[in-house]
């Protein structure tokens, strides 16, 4: 809930750059997301770790960095459903 007062009251939001490896200076590349970005709920506020690891062959330097992602539901409105998942006209 606070950092979707941040964005409500316009307070300068974090920089979500890239990590760079400490060892090579180069970006280092996404392996993956652990946990759910954002659920659709009256309002959501959910935390997310993003995994980061060096693209340099021989380099096992990784960063595991922890986000937070808000999402509210418009109220009276469905969110979009996927087409697979949509029943057809037939």
């Amino acid at each position: 809930m606070a950092s979707l007062l941040d964005r409500v009251l316009r307070k300068p939001m974090p920089d979500l750059a890239v990590p760079q490896c400490p060892d090579h200076k180069v970006e280092m590349k996404m392996r993956g997301k652990i946990g759910r970005p954002a659920r659709f709920s009256d309002t959501t506020e959910e935390q997310y770790t993003v995994i980061y690891y060096c693209p340099v062959p021989q380099c096992d330097h990784t960063k595991e960095i922890t986000r937070r992602r808000s999402q509210v539901a418009v109220p009276g409105e469905a969110p979009a459903r996927p087409t697979y998942s949509r029943k057809s006209d037939n």
